[in-house]
């Protein structure tokens, strides 16, 4: 199976106007993820099942790669990948569903630690950019520890 764990676009900053579950992805954030999913494309056909978090910014993200990739299904809210969320939920979300090409969008710093024990590199921490794409990958069971990091593709820059 492969696991293909993605950060939402840049979104608003925190303003007392509108609660955080609520920011949205900003116009440069949107141009980013279109362009980076683009790019996805010499590396991946398709996702056969989108997972994202229920924030907006992270289900606007979902749905640009919906579009772009024209994934069939709809996206699915997950809340496992809020801020706080276990990877043993994760990954038992995506082994029941029994399917190759699993995509989850979620937040920082969580998918940094996600992707830190899904390969067994628990100790270490990895910052993850707005837009960015890592591709895990199980050969048999899924469990904590066993994945293979087999690439991560930082954002497409727009400014330059």
């Amino acid at each position: 199976m492969n696991l293909y764990l993605i950060r939402h676009g840049e979104a608003e900053t925190t303003s007392e106007d509108k609660p955080h579950e609520e920011r949205e992805l900003t116009k440069e954030g949107i141009q980013v993820v279109k362009a980076s999913v683009e790019m996805w494309k010499n590396f991946i056909s398709s996702f056969e099942i989108i997972f994202s978090s229920p924030l907006k910014r992270a289900m606007q993200t979902a749905n640009i790669i919906r579009d772009v990739l024209n994934v069939k299904p709809e996206v699915m809210e997950e809340i496992s990948l809020l801020n706080g969320g276990l990877t043993e939920d994760l990954l038992t979300l995506a082994d029941s569903f029994g399917m190759e090409d699993i995509a989850m969008i979620g937040h920082q710093p969580d998918l940094g630690i996600h992707i830190s024990r899904m390969t067994g590199a628990a100790e270490i921490n990895i910052k993850i950019p707005s837009a960015a794409i890592a591709k895990i990958f199980y050969k048999d069971k899924i469990i904590v520890g066993k994945g293979i990091l087999e690439f991560f593709i930082p954002p497409v820059n727009k400014k330059g």
